[in-house]
């Protein structure tokens, strides 16, 4: 008699516990878009091998843009702009690489603006005010 007995029961609780990893993997990686409470999608864009791709749009509660700009290989890029609950360009600003290079542009009442920052690599180099109107 061998004091060693075969026991299966391991397969059973190995397979439950790959299961329950697919499970949490499928649920934490789901595809579909956030939504407010009221149904109202929160963001839109896409993801590649893992990282933000191409435009890229934040909302607010009410369907109202809220951000937009667009990424390459996960690094802000280009022209961003971020608005005001009432719809208004509240800024925009110049990205390469993640960083600000270029003009942030601060915009008030009317849409007129009223600072404009230049940014070199995150750093701002120069700051103009506009004149009041």
């Amino acid at each position: 008699m061998s004091i060693f007995r075969y026991d299966s029961r391991h397969k059973v609780i190995t397979l439950g516990i790959v299961v329950i990893a697919a499970a949490v993997g499928y649920y934490l990686n789901q595809r579909g878009q956030p939504t407010f409470d009221n149904g109202q999608v929160k963001r839109t864009g896409s993801v590649e091998n893992g990282r933000n791709q191409g435009r890229w749009t934040w909302y607010f509660p009410d369907g109202r843009k809220k951000m937009e700009g667009d990424f390459s290989g996960g690094k802000r890029t280009g022209r961003w702009v971020t608005f005001t609950p009432s719809g208004d360009t509240l800024t925009v600003s110049m990205y390469r690489d993640d960083r600000l290079n270029g003009p942030h542009t601060e915009y008030g009442p009317e849409g007129r603006p009223v600072r404009m920052v230049e940014y070199i690599d995150d750093e701002p180099r120069g700051t103009s005010e506009a004149p009041p109107h």
